[in-house]
């Protein structure tokens, strides 16, 4: 018995001196990949590694490029605006999560300028700035099914996550009076893992404006669209109020309505800002645009 005892004790010693061979081995491993780490950080200019989890979050806000004219890639209208470029028009952006970038039209003028245009209903013809508007960020009905809203809350999606940004919404009636509508904080899916799974929900706080506030009821809902259901209403509002929106049960806002012209005898589901022309008036022009929050000197 003594000498199982014994044996045992002994084993005991051994898997205990190798318990702490490795947890030294480890250590040094650990140490040299800091080593390495922290060589590549002073090589690329002091910039940490990024996990996955950093990624799943909007940074914090820092100071952006000051151009593009020196080769960087800009990020957002507003990188393109500091560059020295700006005049309104078509250019290429490279979202920090979307390095192979997309176009988009730039607001350079608006309310100090540097705004990427996220999302426009005009009548206008093909001609121009307009034009572009209409051909490629009009509600069609692409908005309505999964293919072309997805695609376009995924794009707003990785330009918002990449800090903290601003929302503007010009607003535009038949007789030509305009009202606007401005956000302080605006982002889709900023605290989603899988955003597009999640269904892109609206953050939004912070209103100012000359139009009243028709969208901060709709602040944590997911985007409905006729073929996916995301509202709290027994209905689809998508489809009851022939639109596609962050629906809660259903709207105050309806910017992808139907193009009614006006006034219509049909209840909310033209292109309505309820806080602006009731329930009963389909806008003749809108534009949502985002712009990152800018520093108080």
């Amino acid at each position: 018995m003594g000498q199982e005892l014994s044996a045992l004790q002994g084993e005991q010693g051994r898997l205990i001196q190798l318990l702490s061979e490795s947890q030294a081995n480890m250590a040094r491993l650990v140490s040299s990949v800091s080593d390495v780490l922290d060589t590549l950080q002073k090589e690329r200019g002091g910039a940490r590694p990024r996990l996955k989890a950093d990624l799943q979050r909007a940074p914090a806000r820092g100071a952006r490029p000051r151009g593009c004219s020196n080769g960087s890639r800009p990020r957002d209208c507003f990188d393109i605006y500091a560059s020295g470029q700006q005049e309104d028009g078509i250019y290429s952006i490279f979202p920090t999560h979307d390095p192979t970038g997309f176009q988009v039209y730039c607001d350079m003028t608006t309310d100090g300028g540097g705004w990427t245009v996220s999302g426009a209903m005009s009548p206008h013809g093909d001609e121009g700035a307009v034009g572009w508007r209409r051909r490629s960020r009009h509600r069609d009905a692409s908005w309505g099914r999964g293919d072309g809203a997805w695609l376009r809350l995924k794009r707003i999606h990785v330009l918002t996550i990449q800090g903290t940004y601003e929302l503007r919404i010009d607003l535009e009636d038949f007789d030509n009076g305009t009202a606007f509508a401005h956000y302080g904080s605006f982002g889709v899916g900023l605290f989603s893992v899988d955003p597009e799974e999640d269904g892109y929900p609206v953050s939004i706080a912070d209103y100012s404006g000359t139009a009243g506030d028709s969208f901060l009821k709709h602040n944590g809902m997911k985007f409905t669209t006729k073929d996916l259901d995301n509202d709290h209403s027994e209905n689809n509002c998508a489809s009851f109020y022939h639109g596609a929106w962050w629906y809660r049960n259903c709207h105050t806002s309806n910017l992808n309505g139907q193009y009614l012209k006006g006034h219509h005898s049909s209840y909310a589901d033209g292109i309505e800002w309820s806080s602006w022309t009731g329930w009963q008036y389909s806008l003749k022009f809108t534009e949502m645009k985002i712009r990152p929050v800018r520093e108080e000197n």
